[in-house]
């Protein structure tokens, strides 16, 4: 991290870095409450009431932070870093805390929550299945057949 033209000892500069990326992050959580509506998420955290006229000047907002935090950063002379986990390293990952989740759904560890009955147990076994053949099927796209269509794999 470079901190050569700036008034910050290396500390104080990785804080300012820390800080700035914490923001960003931040700042991405709000664009995923403007764009939930978009996505069709099965289970939205927000209702809409944020009119297009207001989601553009938040978009805007967003920007001439992000902006301010890349010329702040630059002015103390401090280097953005740069990603290390591509892209779909992360979403398989994401993809294996979701087949955990599933395989939580079965029987045997949906006994925690009371007694199973045989009809609930096939139920929550044909749930746990069906789900865990979407997110192995989602994985194997990833892994290599990315140019596939993923609804005729």
């Amino acid at each position: 991290m470079a901190t050569g033209t700036g008034s910050l000892n290396e500390s104080q500069a990785r804080r300012l870095r820390v800080t700035c990326q914490h923001i960003d992050r931040l700042l991405s959580d709000i664009e995923d409450i403007l764009n939930e509506s978009a996505s069709k998420t099965a289970f939205p955290r927000c209702s809409s009431d944020i009119t297009p006229a207001q989601q553009r000047a938040i978009e805007d907002y967003i920007a001439r932070i992000r902006a301010s935090l890349i010329r702040i950063l630059e002015g103390q002379g401090i280097s953005r870093e740069q990603p290390s986990v591509p892209a779909s390293r992360a979403v398989a990952f994401t993809l294996v805390s979701i087949d955990i989740a599933v395989e939580e759904l079965k029987p045997k560890y949906m006994r925690g929550f009371g007694p199973v009955t045989v009809t609930a147990g096939r139920d929550l076994n044909k749930i746990a299945g069906e789900l865990h053949g979407l997110v192995s099927g989602f994985d194997r796209y990833l892994a290599g057949g990315r140019e596939r269509d993923p609804g005729n794999s």
